[in-house]
């Protein structure tokens, strides 16, 4: 019986990390979502930057949003600082992609947008995510 190759390992691999990342989201632990973001304005909308998004588990803390470039952080907050903090309250929605330039789940995908007193920031998640990271997100407001 051969080997399995590489690519095949990476894949079972990838799916398991997939699995596990779902299951702390699910259960409210501490987890790191891979994702696109970009800040909204009353001008205009910025580029999408890839990172992390950090949620907290059930010892508390805030969200906040990690550029996989510290080079583009700037392009996700105005002050450029790093991480990007989400700060409560929170105000989150939920809305469908409207361009091909935001559907990199597909054209059904979801895009969180998430309203503080400092930034609007838009979150690209991929469709299993979308639902639960939107609640952990308005949980995360007192009273929320």
């Amino acid at each position: 019986m051969p080997a399995p190759s590489l690519s095949r390992l990476r894949w079972r691999r990838a799916r398991r990390e997939v699995a596990a990342r779902r299951g702390h989201l699910a259960g409210g632990g501490a987890v790191e979502l891979p994702c696109r973001a970009r800040r909204t304005t009353a001008r205009g909308w910025g580029e999408w930057v890839g990172g992390r998004l950090r949620l907290p588990g059930p010892e508390g803390g805030g969200a906040d949003f990690v550029a996989d470039d510290p080079h583009e952080v700037a392009l996700v907050t105005r002050r450029g600082e790093a991480p990007v903090r989400l700060e409560p309250p929170l105000e989150v929605a939920v809305r469908g992609v409207r361009y091909r330039a935001e559907a990199f789940h597909g054209p059904e995908a979801e895009i969180i947008t998430v309203t503080s007193p400092r930034r609007v920031v838009e979150i690209a998640l991929p469709p299993g995510e979308v639902e639960s990271t939107a609640r952990r997100l308005a949980a995360l407001t007192p009273g929320g």
